[in-house]
């Protein structure tokens, strides 16, 4: 459920890992429910980029969000080994590497 929920809001997106893995609950929630928008601000850039998540992007959050029962104020992909700080972006390049594989493309060396 984490990695569909992760994939999804990865490619709708189309931020970079370390943007991807920092956004909490309250970035893409408001009033129980994954918004269709939202701002995000870049850590490279430092500018806000404006998101519209998919409807099959808004479900898998949903389902992950339901699944983990956080609060507004935690990350949405938390760290395996501290569940107050986020996935790590070594983690997600490797969850990336796995999805790459999966479907058959030639990983980079």
């Amino acid at each position: 459920m984490r990695d569909l929920a992760l994939f999804d809001l990865a490619i709708d997106s189309k931020l970079r890992g370390c943007d991807v893995v920092t956004i909490r609950f309250g970035d893409v929630v408001r009033g129980g429910k994954v918004k269709c928008h939202e701002m995000v601000v870049q850590e490279k850039s430092g500018r806000p980029v404006q998101l519209e998540q998919t409807e099959p992007a808004r479900n898998s959050l949903t389902q992950w969000r339901e699944r983990q029962g956080d609060t507004l104020a935690d990350f949405v992909f938390p760290s395996r080994v501290d569940a107050t700080d986020h996935l790590s972006t070594r983690q997600y390049a490797r969850l990336v590497d796995e999805w790459v594989a999966a479907i058959g493309l030639q990983q980079k060396d």
